[in-house]
């Protein structure tokens, strides 16, 4: 038995540029979400990863099981992110969910943008992961979860025995690239019979009534005389097989080969020319004796052939195709392929407020460029230019007190240096929830530091609080002119933080009137996204350490930076400057071209961009 080999390839492997509820459910609190705060939802559980051991076979509503040849590839990524799966173990790389935003192409390296949209991911064909019980012959029974097929035939001695097949519950993925299944031969041979059983692979209309390879579109090794058939046609191709063989099928999308293996051995190529356009193909085994039993491994358990090894060397073959052609020269003229890469990188980190590292970015090429005495360019004095270094600065000032959960200052830095960004109504309804989360943590802190009192046996309402419920009282609704001007911002320390402000106001009552003061604001807005994201955000009032509530999920620090990066964004559009970096779009292009082109198989199938080049460091949202 073989296990998953480590993950390598010829490319740039471095690439890295409930506690319960206080409020009584009709209180003054929970009036703020529409009169009653919302139940606490259900603790969600993550997939179950299973050991390095053998997984249980699925039943039919349960996700498919990606075996570990696939783990890494840009197909479990996009199955990741449209549906549950369950990735086998003994593979350990984490799998980096694709955005669901739409993705934009790029024409080059800059500003023109290609409407297109990329293959909906919701007609991303499945895995197999049983025998079909509604695509078979009658003459076959199904056992052992559709992971086992036996030929129980007609039940008429005197009569010739009719041959029977079953198909998979699902057509073989294209995007794989490469698929691979195991059947073992679990029936006892009696003294001279041979294994009448055909395994192999057939279209969605080929017959069930005879064994697999007899008829057009359909493919298979039998065993009785090891040869393989395809249309009806038969070729010498290996041995014969018998009771507790292990045998193997794999087809090959870039090559539009097929391979068998016999206990962990390659057979050799036994059918070329496969086309698999405008055609579904199913796995598929065949028998022509009673008794016949097979079971078969879709990858819920290790196989037996090292398809891992396998699937590796195709990846290299693809990326040394890729390596033969590099297209730089056209990519970005006159740029040649140095130049280019320093202006994407350098360019990347002032977008990205990189201020001292984009400094000492500079002063390297500078350097190299002195020491093998390469003349300066535009694109080399582009790089030392250092006026746009205020400017990033103070974005950068800006981001960092976003992620360190200031908004206040934040805001007041937007307001003074950037005012016309502010008038984004999108934009100050998202900085301004950020502000309400943040005073929600500062509750969650409060609790975890009072926790040891707690412990002791003062009550949340004692200790924490020192209110009832009929006590949580707030003063009425701000009229409808109310403006973000009047909610305290100006009243605030400019270098303080959150928690500095909360600190001066009863703790909860601060938060229920600036979340009060939230509604009003947006009541006008209809739109059920708004209302949702105010809802969720509300609900928090609902527990008494919001930061181990089924929601904490909006506490994550993760979420400062998309807020961050959101406002980063908008201040460059201010000043006609793209809000995404062009190494950014790059990334962006390249992955969806990789998509298209893994739609039929080919090459691109075995090319994961973020696992490849972002995996230990993805900065590339």
């Amino acid at each position: 038995m073989t296990s998953a080999v480590p993950h390598t390839y010829p490319g740039p492997a471095t690439m890295n540029p409930r506690r319960s509820s206080f409020v009584t459910p009709h209180s003054s609190y929970a009036s703020i979400v529409s009169g009653q705060a919302p139940a606490p939802l259900r603790e969600q559980t993550s997939p179950h990863f299973g050991s390095s051991g053998s997984f249980k076979a699925p039943a039919p509503s349960s996700p498919a099981v990606v075996p570990s040849y696939l783990v890494e590839s840009l197909y479990a990524e996009r199955l990741a992110s449209t549906s549950g799966s369950v990735f086998n173990s003994y593979s350990t790389s984490p799998l980096l969910p694709m955005s669901p935003r739409k993705i934009h192409r790029y024409r080059g390296v800059a500003t023109d943008i290609v409407e297109h949209s990329p293959v909906t991911d919701e007609l991303l064909s499945a895995l197999p992961t049983r025998w079909d019980e509604t695509a078979k012959s009658n003459s076959i029974q199904i056992m052992e979860n559709g992971c086992e097929a036996k030929f129980i035939g007609n039940g008429k001695s005197n009569e010739v025995e009719p041959a029977g097949a079953v198909r998979a519950d699902k057509p073989i993925p294209l995007q794989c690239g490469v698929f691979y299944f195991e059947v073992t031969i679990v029936s006892r041979r009696k003294r001279g019979e041979k294994k009448q059983i055909g395994i192999g692979f057939c279209g969605d209309k080929a017959s069930l009534s005879k064994v697999p390879g007899w008829e057009a579109d359909s493919w298979a090794y039998h065993g009785d005389e090891g040869e393989s058939f395809c249309y009806g046609k038969k070729s010498s191709y290996g041995p014969a097989f018998d009771s507790q063989d292990v045998i193997g099928c794999g087809v090959n999308f870039r090559t539009r080969t097929a391979f068998f293996t016999k206990n962990g051995n390659n057979l050799g190529v036994a059918f070329r020319d496969i086309n698999p356009r405008k055609k579904k193909f199913y796995p598929v085994v065949g028998f022509k004796r009673t008794g016949e039993t097979v079971r078969v491994n879709f990858g819920q358990d290790k196989f037996v052939f090292d398809i891992d090894q396998y699937m590796q060397k195709e990846k290299e073959d693809a990326y040394a195709q890729i390596y033969k052609n590099p297209p730089v020269q056209k990519l970005c003229p006159p740029l040649e392929e140095t130049a280019l890469i320093q202006a994407l990188i350098s360019q990347y980190l002032s977008h990205e407020c990189f201020v001292e590292t984009a400094r000492a970015f500079a002063e390297v090429v500078k350097n190299e460029n002195r020491t093998l005495e390469i003349p300066d360019s535009p694109i080399t004095a582009a790089i030392l230019n250092t006026k746009h270094e205020t400017d990033a600065a103070h974005r950068q000032t800006i981001r960092n007190a976003i992620v360190q959960g200031n908004i206040i200052r934040a805001l007041k830095l937007t307001k003074r240096l950037y005012p016309n960004v502010l008038q984004d109504n999108d934009l100050c309804f998202r900085l301004h929830r950020r502000r309400l989360l943040e005073m929600f943590r500062e509750i969650s802190e409060r609790v975890e530091n009072e926790s040891e009192n707690l412990a002791n046996g003062d009550s949340a309402d004692q200790k924490s609080h020192h209110h009832s419920g009929d006590e949580m009282e707030v003063d009425e609704p701000m009229a409808e002119e109310a403006t973000w001007d009047i909610m305290d911002m100006d009243d605030d320390n400019e270098n303080g933080s959150t928690g500095q402000h909360i600190q001066n106001v009863d703790t909860l009552d601060g938060v229920v009137k600036y979340a009060r003061q939230l509604r009003v604001q947006f009541h006008a807005d209809t739109r059920p996204e708004i209302k949702k994201s105010l809802d969720e955000v509300f609900s928090l009032i609902a527990y008494l350490d919001p930061k181990s509530s089924v929601m904490a999920h909006l506490l994550d620090e993760s979420e400062r930076l998309k807020d961050a990066e959101m406002l980063n964004s908008a201040i460059l559009r201010s000043q006609n400057k793209g809000p995404v970096a062009a190494l950014e779009r790059l990334v962006k292009q390249s992955s969806v071209l990789v998509q298209d082109l893994s739609e039929e198989g080919g090459p691109g199938a075995f090319v994961n961009i973020r696992n490849d080049f972002l995996k230990d460091n993805e900065v590339m949202g």
